[in-house]
């Protein structure tokens, strides 16, 4: 699949407690990844589950190494690359970085927040202008427990931040949340995050209500009914608010407003005071 199809049709909120590592598969950079890598991102539990480091070549789904990037990419909680150098051009004596590497971190922050993009590398080269604005470090993979534990510290740094932006996320939707969204939400809050659910009603405000959801991304769709009716299920985002919604959206009941008091209208030609 084409990765320009496959990134307008992925849904990111579905995502696996992996870390996707993209970084150059020759024996010299093995050491690396089972040494300092691996063991850093085994170490952090997000979520209430701990991660695993995920690479094609380990892969075994029998697809296409192409369809396994792109996969790992967009359902990973956080895509890592070993962007060091790898060689020095014989004419130049310029630095360069790994290729296959780079067009991973390409299609990354493509469509990922550059928060969700970790880079390290072991040397000082002048980096690449059009990542040099995304957050690296530098390892010292000679030293692998220091470094394994610096990557593991990096990591949770950065799941941290994702949260933030995840809760910065939800309360956008909220700022902006309409009485009929509230009230699909609030239909459907009992239903857990792999049930699938629709809407037979048919009244404008519920009719309304639904793209308004699709477009902020709190559900998205997961087919049809033979009737007819678009079936849903919740994103990440949606599952959180539903989760929270009694708490970040009450219904306040109101004092009855009294009705006030009118006079009858004064006469026509009567001064008004």
């Amino acid at each position: 699949m084409h990765p320009n199809l496959y990134l307008r049709t992925f849904w990111r909120s579905d995502l696996r407690s992996e870390v996707f590592v993209a970084m150059s598969f020759a024996e010299p950079y093995q050491l690396r990844f089972t040494n300092v890598i691996e063991p850093a991102i085994q170490t952090v539990t997000y979520r209430g589950q701990r991660l695993r480091a995920t690479r094609v070549d380990l892969s075994k789904t029998g697809d296409s190494i192409l369809s396994d990037i792109i996969d790992g990419i967009a359902h990973s909680v956080m895509v890592l690359g070993d962007v060091s150098v790898v060689g020095y051009d014989s004419k130049t004596g310029q630095s360069y970085r790994n290729g296959n590497v780079m067009y991973e971190v390409g299609l990354a922050l493509a469509c990922r927040q550059s928060a969700e993009v970790l880079l390290i590398r072991d040397d000082k080269d002048r980096f690449l202008f059009d990542v040099s604005t995304i957050p690296h470090i530098h390892l010292d993979f000679s030293d692998a427990a220091k470094a394994s534990a610096t990557l593991a510290e990096e990591i949770a740094a950065r799941l941290r931040e994702i949260d933030h932006i995840r809760d910065a996320r939800v309360a956008m939707a909220v700022a902006s949340l309409k009485a009929g969204e509230r009230q699909v939400l609030a239909a459907f809050k009992n239903y857990g995050p792999d049930q699938i659910f629709w809407v037979t009603q048919t009244n404008l405000a519920t009719l309304a209500a639904l793209p308004r959801l699709l477009d902020k991304q709190l559900i998205r769709t997961a087919g049809i009914t033979e009737d007819g009716y678009a079936m849903f299920k919740w994103t990440e985002l949606g599952r959180c608010l539903a989760d929270n919604l009694e708490r970040m959206v009450p219904v306040i009941k109101l004092p009855p407003v009294p009705v006030a008091a009118t006079e009858k209208p004064p006469s026509s030609g009567e001064e008004v005071g």
